[in-house]
């Protein structure tokens, strides 16, 4: 069974690795550099073991011969051990025409001429010692053919030696490094997810009953986890919103649908108490139907707020703006007419909306009612488009009722309703303003409410996405 691991020592080990690959392939570089930096310092001593040689070589039919060597003193020649220089020279078939009198000291060293007739050096394996072979050709002129061969030869032990240490130098710093970074590693993932920590038990004892909890935010220098801390509290607080919001919104609704229920029962009740002639009876049905019927618009509401905070808007959904509240317009002349106020829609540019024609029209239809009816007989009603940095809407202005600067946020919560006796005079449900923000919303668009005072009339205002044009694409 696979073992989780938490996420402090899974970051350790990620780290480790990658430091491990790193640390490995730098002393890899180095090591291999070191070794061909050797070999290139001890081809160059023998290089100028060659130059000093050369001069006192004979080449010509007769085969390579040394003339005069024994005045040379630079070249180690006649010394043994490691720092000995091992002279030979061989014919073209690498039969030895000469040999250093050092050679004596060790078991003879194969002779492997080379296959071309340049200069070549060759690592080899000599009396269990790592060593270093050099071969000049050998010829009477430079044209001339290849008589024989120049082998210098000398122990490379001193250098291996040092490779030696060098390996063993940068295995331990690999091992050292690596052990202070897994600690160091270790020490400073804990320290780094040390908010996570908080935050998980912060969340861990927040329950359906303390809304008002929130994650620590506050670690000291700002960085993702303090914007991860801080988005999530304003999620938290938007929930908290929510739920505070759903809780009025049951108290509101079970107080609407309440009194009605109430003010039903009792009148049943008091009609049983004893017997009434039939314009009594006829007169409690009346009654009835009139606190059923409130009902029975209240759930009308309360269904079509949720269908309008359930709306999926469609790539597709576009529709002329202008047609619309026009065509909603002429619908309600009548009931204006009846009011006694005039309702007119000032002409604007056809204005194409993302929205559905549906929901909308519901937006139209509420806003023109109520504006009607909360504008006294005599007063005016006008329906405006317009446009607004890349957004198209209208506004319904009226000279009716208005209300205070403080309440123009208030006004679209559920079941609000206005102090204000001229508004309490007029029957309602509270979810009007409330529907059409959430059609609003829905669509990407947004409601907006304003009024100078009571008694000085209103204006709401619906602003929308515009659809593109043909031909444009709308991302």
């Amino acid at each position: 069974m696979r073992v989780p691991l938490p996420i402090s020592l899974r970051l350790t080990l990620w780290y480790g690795l990658t430091l491990l690959l790193l640390l490995s392939g730098f002393a890899v570089f180095c090591y291999t550099g070191f070794h061909l930096a050797l070999h290139r310092d001890f081809d160059r001593h023998l290089t100028h073991e060659e130059r000093e040689l050369l001069p006192f070589v004979t080449a010509d039919e007769k085969g390579p011969r040394f003339e005069g060597l024994d005045a040379l003193t630079s070249v180690a020649y006649r010394s043994e051990g490691v720092y000995g220089t091992y002279v030979r020279l061989l014919t073209p078939g690498g039969g030895v025409r000469y040999q250093s009198p050092n050679f004596s000291a060790y078991p003879p060293l194969p002779v492997a001429v080379p296959a071309g007739t340049e200069r070549t050096s060759a690592s080899v394996t000599w009396a269990g010692l790592p060593a270093r072979t050099r071969y000049v050709p050998l010829r009477a002129h430079p044209r001339a053919p290849l008589v024989g061969w120049l082998e210098l030869t000398g122990f490379e032990w001193s250098l291996h030696q040092e490779l030696h240490r060098l390996r063993l130098t940068l295995v331990l710093g690999v091992a050292l490094s690596m052990a202070f970074a897994l600690v160091a590693g270790w020490w400073l993932a804990r320290r780094t997810l040390r908010p996570v920590s908080t935050m998980t038990v912060a969340a861990g004892r927040m329950g359906s009953g303390n809304l008002s909890a929130r994650l620590p935010a506050d670690f000291g220098p700002r960085d993702e986890l303090t914007e991860l801390a801080e988005t999530f509290n304003g999620l938290l607080d938007r929930l908290e919103r929510s739920v505070e919001r759903e809780r009025r919104f049951t108290a509101n609704a079970a107080h609407e649908l309440l009194t009605p229920l109430a003010t039903l029962r009792s009148e049943a009740e008091v009609a049983l108490r004893r017997e009434r002639d039939a314009p009594a009876y006829r007169e409690v049905i009346r009654q009835a139907l009139i606190d059923v019927a409130r009902m029975t618009s209240i759930v009308q509401d309360l269904l079509r707020l949720a269908r309008a905070e359930a709306l999926s808007p469609q790539p597709g959904d576009c529709l002329d703006l202008y047609e619309l509240v026009a065509e909603r317009a002429a619908r309600l002349q009548a009931l204006a007419a009846e009011r006694g106020v005039s309702l007119d829609v000032e002409a604007g540019p056809a204005l194409a909306v993302m929205a559905q024609a549906g929901p909308l029209a519901e937006v139209v239809d509420n806003l023109i009612a109520n504006a009607l009816k909360y504008t006294p007989a005599g007063g005016h009603v006008v329906v405006r488009l317009e446009t607004q940095q890349g957004r198209a809407g209208f506004s319904v202005e009226d000279t009716g009722a208005g209300f205070s600067p403080g309440e123009a946020d208030r006004l679209f919560d559920r079941f609000y309703r206005s102090d204000d006796a001229a508004v309490q005079a007029q029957a309602g449900s509270g979810l009007g303003l409330a529907i059409v923000q959430a059609v609003v919303e829905a669509f990407g668009g947004r409601v907006e409410a304003s009024s100078s005072g009571p008694g000085r009339g209103s204006r709401f205002a619906v602003w929308l996405p515009r659809a593109p044009r043909k031909g444009t694409s709308s991302s």
